[in-house]
């Protein structure tokens, strides 16, 4: 039976290969702003990212994040939600799940994220 929770609408690819990200706003935590955020992706689609980082981040908060991909060394600005935050296995990590979206205030790369997600 399907996980009646499952809302993804994209694929997910396993990917570890987040070699920057840094929040650029948080609106829930003001004080992650302009904060490197030590982490990993865990996953990608083209309308999100499951993220390990190094600290807890707000449900309902609002991201704007760099992101550089390992394969691609261009760096995409992201806009996004936490959608969830829980502790990780990990010793002092956190899995977080953002959902990706556009904003109307400022240009993101989200197209150009999707582009290359897709190939």
């Amino acid at each position: 039976m399907a996980n009646q929770d499952e809302r993804r609408v994209d694929t997910r690819i396993e990917d570890h290969s987040v070699l920057e990200l840094k929040i650029m706003f948080a609106s829930e935590a003001p004080g992650l702003l302009g904060k490197n955020v030590s982490g990993s992706t865990v996953d990608v689609s083209a309308s999100g990212l499951g993220l390990s980082l190094n600290c807890e981040v707000p449900v309902d908060s609002t991201l704007d994040l760099r992101v550089t991909l390992k394969d691609d060394f261009k760096k995409f600005f992201l806009s996004g939600k936490v959608r969830w935050c829980k502790p990780s296995s990990e010793s002092g990590m956190f899995q977080v799940g953002v959902a990706l979206h556009e904003r109307t205030d400022v240009d993101t790369d989200l197209d150009n994220w999707k582009k290359a997600i897709a190939t």
